[in-house]
């Protein structure tokens, strides 16, 4: 469906953790979001997590962890839950990651909150695992891990401190890779969803003059309700609520957006083409934003629109708006964000489609340069 608001949450390579030994040169550090729906069940009051099966679920090999390295939870994830449950039927791992070269070899860092008693079927790396030089073409293999053993092997592993929170710290080592490297695809660790996925190194951070200083909230015409919604049903259109007066600006690329930073809260502008007099758009409230893919911020609320239930909008063919979402505050020297949204439940609508997709790593700077295109715009018409 086309004016459904589907940021979805994404698969990232990424992680944020305090170095753990000397000489240790970050090459990348990310977030990475695990949306796939593992099982959980309880046995003896002991919780149990199995892991979806990978690409290598043919392989039947296992082994068994009771002893492991493990990371400070509240300095990797910033004293966020690692574990985010959005119902009982859907739940979010933030698996974090972390590239660096340590000594003469690099290091892929891999977490994993154990927040169970017991998990199973997790997978980390076999003789697939490799780092690609994108310019180059050079291949650098992973020739072990740590723990020892996980290699090419389903892990499963029996918490140390009775689910106490530990993270796992996961290692898995390459040849060292040159100083000269700025782009990599990481291939073969899926449950972190490294299938190829390319990223830019960054051994350093370019703050320009436009990180130093917050903005003023953005300016936005609320919209004016027609009609109230009725006894609300996802399927029945006619119960629908009904806005009209929407924000208008002057024509864009649908999706074209713009961001405010502000001390108290932080405005996503998106540009919608309006294709018809009247259309219905509705919002994921699950819709997430990740801040230089190391802090996850919840969507708060839509300028002058609902966030829960799908709405109409009134307007004419060829006009073009913005609707403006609202997080909360973000560091003014952020250098990308990430929207993200899970898929929404179906509804019987001509067109609907609640499927989510992920916009990644957008810069920052960027963004706030677009902030003009996003000005007020009467509505002219001439017949």
């Amino acid at each position: 469906m086309k004016k459904l608001t589907i940021l979805s949450i994404m698969a990232l390579f990424c992680a944020n953790a305090v170095a753990q030994q000397p000489a240790e040169i970050v090459l990348k550090d990310k977030i990475h979001t695990f949306s796939g729906q593992f099982y959980e069940k309880k046995i003896n009051k002991q919780t149990i997590w199995t892991m979806p099966n990978t690409e290598n679920s043919w392989i039947k090999d296992t082994v068994i962890l009771y002893d492991y390295p493990t990371v400070n939870s509240d300095s990797l994830y910033r004293n966020q839950k690692s574990v985010l449950y959005f119902n009982k039927k859907r739940t979010f791992l933030l698996l974090k990651n972390k590239l660096v070269n340590q000594g003469d070899e690099t290091v892929l860092h891999c977490y994993f909150p154990m927040s169970a008693d017991y998990v199973e079927n997790l997978w980390l790396a076999s003789d697939e695992t490799a780092i690609v030089d994108m310019e180059t073409g050079i291949q650098y293999r992973a020739k072990r891990t740590f723990p020892d053993g996980c290699m090419r092997k389903h892990i499963s592993i029996k918490a140390q401190n009775k689910a106490d929170g530990d993270v796992i710290d996961f290692q898995i080592f390459f040849p060292k890779l040159p100083e000269t490297t700025k782009n990599v695809a990481i291939y073969g660790v899926p449950t972190w969803n490294m299938r190829g996925s390319q990223f830019q190194l960054d051994n350093r951070r370019i703050i320009s003059e436009m990180n130093t200083h917050y903005d003023d909230a953005p300016q936005i015409k609320r919209a004016r309700l027609v009609k109230e919604e009725k006894d609300y049903n996802k399927d029945n259109h006619d119960t629908w609520a009904e806005y009209a007066d929407v924000h208008l600006i002057k024509p864009v690329a649908d999706g074209t957006m713009a961001l405010w930073l502000t001390k108290d809260a932080t405005y996503l502008a998106v540009a919608c083409e309006q294709n018809w007099n009247r259309e219905y758009m509705g919002f994921e409230p699950q819709t997430q934003l990740l801040v230089d893919n190391n802090r996850v911020l919840f969507l708060k609320n839509i300028i002058g629109l609902p966030t829960e239930h799908i709405f109409w909008i009134n307007g004419y063919s060829g006009d073009f708006f913005a609707y403006v979402l609202v997080f909360d505050p973000m560091p003014v020297d952020a250098s990308t964000i990430t929207l993200v949204v899970p898929d929404g439940e179906p509804f019987s609508m001509w067109g609907a489609s609640w499927k989510g997709k992920t916009i990644r790593d957008i810069n920052v700077n960027e963004l706030r340069a677009n902030q003009s295109l996003f000005e007020y715009n009467p509505r002219v018409i001439i017949k």
